[in-house]
């Protein structure tokens, strides 16, 4: 017993020499008891998002929650090998069209993968636009870069293309009642599209025998299962993530907000937004409350240069990354290079606002994709553009109060 004891005091003398911190999704498995998914959940969000890190030179990245193998079974494969023996369901994006920003691609993913899942093809994503998506995203625990080098040698009749981007989208109306088996038989289907089709796909007859566990499943908890199965960020994220904390947080509460502005004299060729710029004077006065440098460190992820000055004029415990803001789907004069860095800056900042303690967004799918891939309720703030005000809200609230396509 006195053994024991004294074991016990090296411990936590050895806690109080060497901090052990963590940082949500940062996790070296060694070091960790094995939980289970449940706890594993419970682990991480009864320990906040930026409380604790794990300082280690091995930096290894635990998704959120993800669709379980029988889920997967019908489309996943375990050898290209395989590949000449299935039928595929193709998410496009290249220069040919228009694709729409970084949370449209998303949203596009999210009703392929589903319509992969419902039409029982394997799911590929091919996104070359303005560079491939592989040099900023690795696949996630399904495979959807297996088959694209056998896709690219099949002959341009057994290739089915179906667009649903921006105009076309009255086409997307139909997909609830499309029979798919007689009307889809090609082997290739190339699908461009950029909205969200989930409730589309849950009242097709086909759902509840191929696609049960979507009947029970809030689009929410959808979007963040889709993006976590299909992606994890690559190495440089990662590591730009943990120098990002070293240089700002250290175990302080980080508190993010994304602010998109549309058409401004940063992306003149963007669009304007249909109910108008947010006040960003309303939003800066709100993030007051968190401007303590000792308590709390603020990002804002924006498409303007403005907001960057206007925050960092007004708050102490604002940082910048420093990074130009390009549009990956409404270049300017950038180069292809700048554009492939535009590419990353977008989702390294998403993958930051998905891992904030706060979250404060304006009108924006970038925006709320970051949120369901956070996947937490708490701590959510909505900037109501018909209210004009910042109020508290939870993840379910935001397609209601932002009325997203």
């Amino acid at each position: 017993m006195e053994i024991r004891k004294i074991c016990v005091q090296i411990f936590l003398a050895e806690l109080t020499i060497t901090p052990v911190l963590v940082i949500s999704y940062l996790y070296v498995i060694k070091m960790r008891p094995q939980l289970s998914p449940m706890q594993e959940i419970q682990f991480k969000y009864q320990n906040g998002f930026w409380k604790k890190r794990i300082l280690t030179n091995a930096i290894q990245y635990k998704s959120g929650r993800v669709l379980s193998d029988e889920n997967l079974e019908n489309i996943k494969l375990l050898s290209v090998n395989q590949c000449k023996n299935r039928r595929f369901l193709v998410y496009k994006c290249d220069g040919a069209s228009l694709c729409g920003g970084t949370g449209d691609r998303q949203k596009g993913i999210v009703s392929a993968f589903l319509l992969s899942l419902l039409t029982n093809r394997t799911f590929i994503v091919d996104m070359t636009k303005p560079c491939n998506i592989e040099t900023v995203l690795q696949v996630g625990v399904y495979n959807w870069s297996l088959c694209k080098g056998y896709i690219k040698t099949l002959p341009k009749q057994d290739i089915m293309k179906l667009n649903l981007l921006f105009g076309n989208r009255s086409v997307a109306k139909q997909i609830e009642n499309i029979d798919f088996d007689s009307q889809w038989t090609a082997k290739v289907v190339l699908f461009r599209c950029n909205s969200l089709l989930i409730d589309k796909i849950r009242r097709h007859n086909y759902t509840e025998t191929r696609l049960n566990w979507l009947q029970n499943t809030t689009n929410e908890e959808t979007i963040h299962k889709v993006l976590h199965t299909l992606f994890q960020p690559n190495q440089r994220i990662l590591e730009d993530f943990v120098k990002l904390y070293n240089k700002h947080v250290h175990g302080k509460n980080l508190v993010c907000s994304h602010i998109r502005i549309g058409k401004n004299p940063t992306i003149p060729k963007d669009e304007k937004l249909l109910r108008g710029s947010p006040n960003v004077t309303r939003i800066l006065e709100f993030l007051k409350r968190y401007d303590d440098p000792k308590k709390y460190t603020i990002y804002i992820a924006t498409d303007s240069d403005s907001v960057k000055q206007d925050a960092k004029s007004n708050l102490t415990s604002y940082v910048n990354i420093n990074r130009p803001i390009v549009h990956v789907d409404r270049r300017m004069n950038e180069s292809v290079a700048e554009a492939c860095e535009g590419l990353y800056t977008g989702i390294f900042e998403q993958f930051i606002l998905s891992l904030c303690d706060t979250l404060v967004l304006t009108r924006s799918s970038f925006g709320c994709m970051s949120a369901y891939m956070r996947g937490v309720q708490d701590n959510i703030f909505l900037y109501n553009p018909n209210l004009r005000k910042v109020g508290q809200y939870n993840l379910t609230e935001i397609q209601r109060v932002f009325k997203l396509v």
